[in-house]
């Protein structure tokens, strides 16, 4: 025992002159002296053990692997948590005078009517059958209901200016949209308009070649079920429910903007908008302008949203728009946008089938629905409207959401960073109020920088050289790889560099393993104090805030404890290792659902990315989630032993390697993951200002789509026969290339696509005529009538010295591009309900043009005729060549006349 005293002292005695703050004061009080008991409890609190500078002996290395495991299973286990679906319920499991209750079997069979068994492309004739079945449906719910249902089919024209990227004016005619009322307390007006509404919102129209089950039938049908059951009530909510069904979200928007105009949406104080950006799991909020219906939603079984989302969204990250847009920008009602986004490889593709739907989401989905409704119908605070207004909010895994202002997210930001500087200072007191002490910190500081330094560029190395060797986009079909090539290369690189600079500390101060893994955890929170502190003063980041705020509380609480622990007993390694986890636990609970969702989102979204390299952007993303995942347990690698730590580092890096350069297909012949593709077969003719042909080409346009899908086609294609048309000139020349324009959003890519010559189609009516030129002084107004088929993109480019300063459609003139430094303004159009004959479209345009100039062309216009679901129009030439391609090409065919004049 003297011998070990002995050793104890000397070990004492060299630690203290290696640094001579480590030592760490003991604060016991002496029992001989009299005290009071308040002094007594002083001394407790302020008592230091003599255990502190004491050796710690460390975990084996290997046991490293097991920690990892660990971690990767909790993920895991998220990603199940985030799966999990309710039980479906059947109509035979609810009581007759039960209204409260959701049947996700009952929803299905609405769903089969819903959907049919083709794609509901707006303007086709299926598009109208499956119209006059919901109106069918609806006006059965209305009949068999307790309570007043009314019902009506909405026919209506108009237009808009939509500021997407390629801002442009939206025109529509002879639109659809299908209604229902479930009348409340506050009833109708005089003129049949209605008084206080919940709008709730749906879009029973497709993408062509897409059944569209999810987006958006899963929706349409459990608004349906909602109905029923709701109608079946025998006391009337406060407020009116009207049910949209819109026939035309995938013109773009245009349902929604038709229906402003309807007297039911009068009344209107806030909406439900649901929609889809793929299939199953839970579907979440996204985008949220009134609070009072977060916190609503918050009550509801499994509430899921994160805002971060919205911040995605609103900044462009996620490419596609919602209904939501119109509501808020045009029709000034708030609330919130809710749509489905796991699975975003069906989204807009023939997998899009009800076959994938899985058991137990709709029930979810209709449960949150009906939920939500019941509690905002029967809330007098929602009589009124407000106005838009931000909030913060997030899930902490699918069982809470927390939810607070953007004025309040600043008090709560602060209070976490001044808790965190607090959780600091403890551990300063704790090892010691020295300047030594302040400077070692700032070492581990520089440590943690360090460590994420080298996490980050073994990260960026390895996308290098895999963008260079291997085929991108992988984790497309394999998404487990993202761990194995971005996660665990950033989690070896860190872990490495973190030894590497603790045994270099450690020879020049002395710490014990615990104090200096507590000192890296302190390092850590005090560099996202400082992160945090920068968002705090930057304008428009409350949104995401929250991201390093929960991590940062989650951590400092669990220092908090731990220190305190460490404080009061001697630790092992094992020991705190073991505390360690438990204690980080939360935070994780919260970090890696986040994780999960947001590359369950962004992973999809590499499929229809037609620019840029999207490997990087999988990289950059997971290197992000690393890096906040590693806050919640900065420190823990330094409770393993260096010893062997190297080999079990060389082993896994090897099977990560291995991995990396694996040639797994980004595509699944007979999975979801599929190459997205749209082929026109085009005719493009261009006429001099008499109406004479001056030249005509035709062929198939290949639009891109992603970093393969035009590499693929021209593989595919190779032995085809058919020769590729040059596009560089033409772009210079035109503006889009001069080629088809169906979607404004894709003209920036047509120059990256791909044009073979062949035969041209099978033709249609379409035609653009001048009816009139009329000029008074300088001013002249060209009256215009367009036939053609459903689907018109018309592009408009005044020639030099004449200026286009009106037009006869009721949004605000303005031009969507430039070419050549002349305006372009661009105008898409849809007759979105079938009928045997199409009305045309009557415009005008007026010019300022100088006298000398009048008896010149003042404009090119291109007229973009698209039919596009209309598998019997294609030649048999065409389709032999779409059904010669791989099995993964998910293509969808149509047929466009491009035609080029001047007036």
């Amino acid at each position: 025992m003297s011998v070990e005293r002995g050793n104890l002292k000397s070990i004492r005695t060299s630690l203290t002159a290696k640094q001579p703050y480590a030592g760490v004061p003991s604060m016991d009080y002496d029992e001989a002296k009299q005290e009071k008991p308040w002094q007594r409890a002083i001394d407790v609190l302020a008592k230091k053990g003599t255990h502190l500078y004491e050796p710690v002996k460390s975990v084996p290395s290997p046991y490293i692997l097991l920690l990892l495991g660990f971690y990767l299973l909790l993920g895991y286990c998220a990603q199940l948590a985030e799966d999990a679906m309710p039980a479906v319920i059947r109509d035979r499991d609810i009581a007759a005078n039960n209204t409260n209750t959701f049947s996700e079997e009952s929803a299905r069979r609405y769903l089969n009517i819903i959907l049919g068994d083709q794609p509901r492309v707006a303007g086709t004739k299926y598009h109208l059958e499956k119209a006059q079945d919901l109106k069918k449906l609806l006006d059965d719910v209305a009949s068999k209901a307790s309570l007043p249902v009314r019902t009506d089919w909405q026919f209506v024209s108009g237009d808009f200016w939509i500021d997407f990227k390629i801002p442009h004016a939206n025109v529509y005619q002879n639109l659809s949209n299908i209604a229902a009322v479930l009348e409340g307390d506050s009833g109708f007006n005089p003129d049949g308009s209605t008084r206080e509404s919940l709008l709730v919102n749906c879009h029973y129209d497709s993408v062509p070649y897409a059944i569209g089950a999810s987006d958006n039938g899963i929706f349409c049908a459990a608004m349906v079920e909602v109905l029923v059951r709701l109608s079946r009530r025998k006391k009337k909510f406060k407020h009116n429910i009207v049910f949209l069904f819109n026939g035309a979200e995938e013109n773009p928007l245009q349902g929604s903007h038709g229906f402003i105009s309807h007297p039911w949406f009068k009344g209107v104080t806030n909406v439900i908008n649901l929609d889809s950006a793929g299939m199953n799991g839970k579907a979440q909020v996204f985008q949220a302008t009134d609070p009072r219906m977060l916190s609503a939603y918050g009550h509801t079984n499994r509430p899921t949203g994160q805002s971060v989302g919205q911040f995605l969204f609103s900044t462009g990250v996620i490419p596609s728009d919602t209904d939501f847009r119109i509501w808020r920008d045009f029709g000034n009602v708030q609330g919130l946008d809710i749509a489905f986004v796991k699975w975003g490889h069906v989204y807009h593709t023939r997998n899009d089938r009800i076959e994938h739907v899985k058991p137990g989401v709709v029930q979810c989905a209709g449960d949150m629905l009906l939920e939500l409704i019941i509690r905002l119908c029967d809330d007098d605070a929602f009589k009124q409207m407000k106005p838009p207004s931000s909030a913060v909010y997030f899930d902490y895994m699918n069982v809470i959401l927390v939810t607070y202002s953007d004025n309040a997210a600043y008090v709560v930001d602060t209070f976490v960073c001044l808790f965190a500087a607090l959780s600091i200072l403890y551990y300063i007191w704790l090892v010691g109020f020295r300047m030594s002490t302040i400077q070692e910190l700032l070492w581990a500081l520089a440590g943690r920088i360090l460590c994420t330094v080298c996490g980050l560029g073994v990260v960026a190395l390895c996308t290098v050289l895999m963008v260079a060797t291997t085929t991108q986009m992988r984790y497309l079909s394999q998404p487990w790889i993202i761990v194995a090539v971005y996660w665990i290369p950033y989690i070896i690189a860190a872990t490495a560099a973190a030894h590497l600079f603790d045994s270099w500390r450690t020879k020049k101060t002395g710490l014990n393993r615990s104090i200096r893994a507590s000192q890296a955890s302190a390092a850590t929170r005090l560099l996202v104090l400082g992160a945090l502190a920068v968002l705090l003063v930057t304008p428009d980041t409350a949104s995401v805030r929250y991201l390093l705020t929960v991590p940062l509380l989650f951590s400092t609480c669990a220092s908090i404890i731990l220190l305190t622990m460490l404080r009061y007993f001697r630790l092992s390694g094992w020991q705190h290792l073991l505390i360690e986890v438990s204690v980080s636990t939360p935070a994780l609970l919260f970090v890696l659902p986040l994780a999960v969702r947001l590359s369950a989102l962004l992973v999809p979204i590499m499929g229809r990315l037609p620019n840029g390299q999207p490997d990087y952007v999988i990289a950059a993303a997971s290197c992000l989630l690393c890096v906040l995942t590693a806050v919640c347990v900065s420190g823990i690698e330094l409770l393993f032993s260096r010893k062997r730590l190297w080999y079990v580092a060389g082993a896994t890096s090897l099977v990560c390697v291995v991995i990396m350069f694996v040639p797994f297909s980004p595509y699944q012949e007979n999975g979801v993951a599929v190459q997205r593709h749209t082929w026109f077969h085009s005719e493009i003719v261009s006429y001099d200002r008499n109406g004479s042909v001056v030249e005509r080409t035709s062929g198939i346009l290949v639009n891109k789509w992603d970093v393969h899908n035009v590499r693929s086609a021209e593989e595919a294609l190779r032995n085809s026969g058919l020769n590729e048309r040059d596009l560089k000139a033409d772009c210079e020349r035109h503006p889009f290339c001069n080629l088809p324009l169906y979607r404004p959003r894709l003209g920036e890519y047509l120059k990256d696509s791909l044009f073979l010559f062949m035969e041209p189609p099978n033709r249609f009516d379409h035609s653009l005529r001048m009816t009139s030129r009329t000029c008074v002084g300088d001013v002249c107004r060209m009256q215009f009538i367009m036939t053609g088929p459903p689907h018109n993109t018309l592009t408009i480019v005044p020639y030099p010295n004449m200026t286009l300063n009106g037009w006869s459609f009721s949004s605000l003139l303005n031009h969507s591009s430039f070419h050549s430094n002349q305006p372009v303004y661009l105008v898409t159009h849809s007759t979105a309900t079938f009928s045997p004959s199409f009305e045309p479209l009557v415009f005008s345009l007026t010019f300022v043009v100088p006298r000398e100039l009048q008896s010149q062309p003042f404009v090119r216009i291109s007229h973009d005729a698209h039919r596009l679901q209309d598998p019997e129009g294609l030649t048999p030439a065409f389709k032999r060549l779409t059904e010669s391609v791989p099995k993964y090409f998910n293509i969808a065919p149509s047929v466009c006349f491009k035609s080029n004049y001047e007036f």
